[in-house]
């Protein structure tokens, strides 16, 4: 090989070396300027199945939902319901792909759906199985309760001059239904500890359910009257003040036994019929003078009534000792008996002041901030 040739072998391959190490330089200088590939914060499974329904930009280019992971990794993701899924927060709930996969179908809004699952876990099933309804018209009404839903919406149907909040207390009350056809009833221990409980044509006190504490009344006409201890000495104290003021009244019943009870409505049911009967007497075991907290009370000008000026006397302070009027005037809807003006209830003086003060019947009240 001539001296010429092996020089310029040497050029070449020197040539060659350089360009192998700019190359690979390069390379280097490229890799150190390159920022990393970002992470998915998804699960390798969710990831995987991105890749399958192509939506690998359409969900990564968005920020992170723990609900768009699982219904990815549980094989639910859908589609046409892509934009709602980021809107809708993640429960551990039982089944919560399939069940927001169902609500959406129903054609709940994402907002709506976060309410319900939220709100609803226990019930969500009820939904599931009606149409849509607005729920979030109850979002707001304290007492809703999801398992009536169905009562509400066919009372509203019947009713539409009341508003949702009314329409969801008449029918917590029971007012939807006939009285006494669906009760529920108390026991004996919960009747004598509470002086509180509420007694209606929907919530029964046991047959044999007699207090323990009864003590007469100071007023006597040939006839002794009873309450319990407490309301009897909270009563001594209201007719006492009303004197004051010259109301004079007197009681005419108070406490009364189940089966005093059932003998006064089984002969007014037979004068007057089942129906009539049932709008001015309890029927036994619904009554509150079984519970030894109720008395009636007269003007001492009548015998078994309160004169007007007598029944405002009542309205405006027997709250101060304890006594709510029961059955007041224009409430015979919602108390399902007649006004009676006469008709007091010891509740105690705090409770009593508060049911005054709402300007509610303790029906009412009862469902509002009680049960």
């Amino acid at each position: 090989m001539s001296k010429g040739l092996k020089i310029f072998l040497s050029i070449i391959l020197v040539l060659l070396l350089i360009a192998i190490i700019t190359l690979t330089t390069l390379k280097i200088l490229n890799k150190q300027d390159k920022a990393p590939e970002p992470e998915s914060p998804y699960s390798t499974k969710a990831i995987a199945a991105m890749e399958e329904l192509h939506l690998l930009d359409d969900i990564n280019n968005k920020e992170y939902s723990k609900t768009i992971e699982v219904l990815l990794e549980t094989n639910n993701l859908r589609k046409e319901y892509l934009e709602e899924y980021f809107d809708i927060d993640y429960e551990e709930i039982y089944n919560f792909p399939n069940i927001i996969n169902k609500l959406l179908d129903k054609n709940y809004t994402s907002e709506e759906i976060n309410y319900i699952t939220k709100n609803i876990k226990d019930d969500i099933t009820i939904l599931l199985n009606m149409d849509y309804v607005n729920i979030l018209a109850f979002k707001d009404i304290s007492n809703f309760d999801i398992s009536n839903i169905e009562r509400y919406l066919a009372y509203q149907e019947e009713n539409q001059d009341y508003d949702l909040a009314t329409v969801v207390t008449y029918v917590n009350i029971g007012l939807d239904k006939d009285g006494y056809s669906d009760y529920t009833e108390y026991t004996k221990e919960e009747a004598l500890n509470d002086l509180t409980i509420l007694v209606n044509k929907y919530h029964k006190l046991p047959d044999d359910y007699e207090p323990d504490d009864l003590v007469a009344l100071s007023y006597h006409n040939g006839y002794t009257y009873y309450l319990r201890s407490e309301a009897a000495e909270a009563y001594e104290e209201l007719s006492s003040a009303a004197l004051l003021d010259n109301v004079i009244v007197y009681p005419f019943s108070a406490y009364r036994s189940y089966d005093t009870q059932n003998t006064l409505y089984t002969r007014y049911k037979e004068r007057d019929g089942e129906e009539k009967a049932d709008t001015y007497s309890a029927r036994p075991g619904f009554s509150e003078h079984q519970l030894g907290l109720a008395i009636d009370i007269r003007s001492n000008t009548l015998t078994d009534n309160l004169t007007n000026n007598d029944y405002e006397w009542m309205l405006d302070n027997s709250y101060k000792y304890g006594f709510i009027v029961r059955y007041p005037k224009g409430k015979q809807h919602i108390t399902q008996f007649m006004e009676e003006p006469w008709h007091l209830r010891y509740l105690g003086v705090e409770l009593a002041t508060k049911v005054h003060d709402s300007g509610l019947t303790y029906d009412e009240y009862y469902d509002l901030y009680m049960k």
